[in-house]
């Protein structure tokens, strides 16, 4: 997409680079470090932007981290007859598998079908879907490819998922889309990536004021939630990619409100495994789906959208929202008699909805558009100042793009074009799987096959990297789930991922404590091993212990 007013021109060089006389101003600042503010922050920093941003909680702790873990389609969004969004979204599930092909694997969905109207209603989806995924394996690695659905027998069906109702089955559609693995980490690897090109970021930090100047630059006062420390940065423009918390976001620097934001509340649990190598979409007893997962040896289930009215910040998952879970999923998924004590993990978040003001429908939220709305708001008397709302996980990267475009439109000089759907992540340089191990057991010969393999499928072409903190006495940790997790890997993040609580480390970088808690002396290693790289004595092990203990707790 080409830039709004703009000629593209060679990136600018030593552009407010700032000095001891001179405080910096930022071309560009971003609140939220969620997917959306993520992959802001990575394509103005392509472009030549001196970006930053600002995330008041960990990076991915929001609405990223609540996520079914799929890159998909949106297939469901066909009945509504948005198909503009349906090609943005398999356009973008391509695109993400070419520049971040470590994050994602193919994965079948099996959609019984338990009428023939109903067969005929899905051959007519499917077949919409085909069409609009014509280039879904355009430059795509050989280990990624989506293949064309196919329709499967009753017997077939049954063979896959023998739980399910029998009664009145005709069959299943099998369609596929992309899992991915940790959305929280993929999110946090266009942070990281930008801040190898110069962007910058802090976690924990909150913006408690914004004012514009006189000079037009905006002045924002943010706090380390850590420190207590207050910060002014001095920023030509913003981006409000808050999510859940954008409304309060404008409210602080006063921007009128130009549409309403609903929360809708999404909730999943993990299982114990109850399915095959393929997820299930079923129905629930209200007509909306559920799926269920297979993924980490374990099985996600979700989700639930329903209408949250109440503050971002009070938001959690109760007892009943996962008890009401599960009794859905013993009705619609068969004999599983799932309880609280199948339960190994459980996760929520808001997702962003907007609509026009006056407009209420807190009765169908699963029903409302995912479509993103970029709001200018120099109407309003802020100039340089936009918000993004809505949207979905797999469409942030073209989001961005749009908003980046309207920023560079704003900004005096001139920057270059978006790149980010040709420019790999620092994790995704790489042709294909099979090329990246060789080439690791190349560099690291004396390392065998199956961990340079696991090492590759996690963090792609940045296990190089990885494997620099490698040695032979490494310690190895024992997941919950039958995975293994080596000391190089703790090394790494510990070092440059921006850790602060060994709950960042479990549940947003290395995903280790996402399937269930480990053995508590798996964790004790952890949390000790953790500490002595991040100077924590033995009374905060012993505190970080317990916060991650506290995680997996049922209120």
């Amino acid at each position: 997409m080409a830039v709004t007013g703009k000629k593209a021109v060679p990136l600018q060089t030593k552009k407010n680079q700032g000095s001891k006389s001179t405080p910096t101003i930022y071309d560009l600042l971003i609140v939220g470090g969620g997917i959306t503010g993520a992959n802001i922050l990575w394509d103005s920093t392509l472009r030549g932007m001196k970006s930053l941003l600002l995330e008041k909680n960990d990076y991915a702790s929001g609405t990223s981290q609540a996520t079914s873990k799929m890159i998909h389609g949106g297939l469901r969004y066909l009945k509504n007859f948005e198909l503009s969004l349906v090609r943005e979204s398999l356009r973008e599930r391509a695109t993400l598998a070419r520049i971040t092909p470590n994050a994602v694997q193919t994965m079948g969905f099996l959609t019984p079908i338990y009428s023939w109207a109903e067969k005929f209603v899905l051959k007519v989806g499917m077949e919409m879907y085909n069409a609009l995924s014509y280039d879904r394996n355009r430059n795509i690695c050989e280990d990624r490819l989506i293949p064309k659905y196919s329709y499967l027998s009753r017997e077939q069906m049954i063979l896959e998922a023998p739980t399910l109702s029998r009664k009145h089955l005709k069959g299943a559609y099998l369609y596929y889309d992309y899992l991915n693995l940790n959305p929280e980490r993929h999110t946090c690897e266009f942070i990281f990536s930008a801040r190898e090109k110069g962007g910058e970021s802090k976690n924990y930090t909150e913006v408690t004021s914004i004012q514009r100047g006189a000079d037009g630059v905006y002045r924002v006062v943010a706090r380390d939630k850590i420190s207590g420390k207050e910060t002014e940065y001095k920023t030509k423009s913003i981006v409000n990619a808050a999510g859940p918390w954008a409304d309060f976001v404008e409210s602080l620097a006063g921007v009128p409100a130009d549409k309403h934001l609903v929360r809708s509340k999404g909730i999943h649990v993990i299982t114990r495994k109850i399915c095959g190598d393929k997820t299930v979409v079923s129905k629930k007893r209200d007509g909306t789906h559920i799926f269920i997962i297979p993924w980490r040896n374990k099985t996600i289930i979700g989700t639930t959208d329903t209408e949250y009215p109440d503050s971002p910040d009070r938001f959690r998952v109760t007892k009943r929202d996962i008890e009401e879970l599960l009794n859905e999923i013993n009705s619609s998924f068969g004999y599983t008699d799932l309880t609280l004590d199948d339960v190994d993990f459980y996760y929520g978040g808001l997702r962003p909805l907007v609509e026009d003001p006056g407009q209420t429908n807190s009765t169908s939220t699963y029903n409302a558009s995912r479509k993103t709305e970029i709001f200018d708001h120099k109407d309003g008397g802020f100039p340089g100042f936009f918000t993004a709302m809505g949207g979905k996980y797999t469409t942030s990267r073209a989001v961005a793009e749009e908003v980046v475009d309207k920023v560079a439109g704003f900004l005096p000089g001139n920057y270059r074009v978006c790149e980010t759907h040709l420019v790999p992540t620092s994790t995704g340089d790489y042709s294909d799987l099979g090329s990246l191990v060789q080439d690791l057991s190349r560099r690291y010969p004396k390392i065998e096959g199956a961990k340079l393999e696991l090492l590759a499928e996690r963090y792609g072409s940045q296990a190089f990297s990885v494997l620099e903190h490698s040695s032979a006495k490494e310690e190895t940790f024992r997941l919950q789930n039958g995975e293994t997790f080596y000391e190089c890997e703790l090394s790494f993040i510990a070092q440059r991922e921006d850790i602060r609580f060994s709950t960042d480390f479990f549940f947003r970088r290395s995903g280790v404590g996402v399937p269930g808690m480990p053995e508590e002396k798996e964790t004790y290693k952890i949390v000790t091993s953790l500490g002595k790289r991040l100077g924590w004595n033995s009374a905060s092990v012993k505190k970080e212990i317990q916060s991650v203990k506290e995680r997996y707790r049922i209120f």
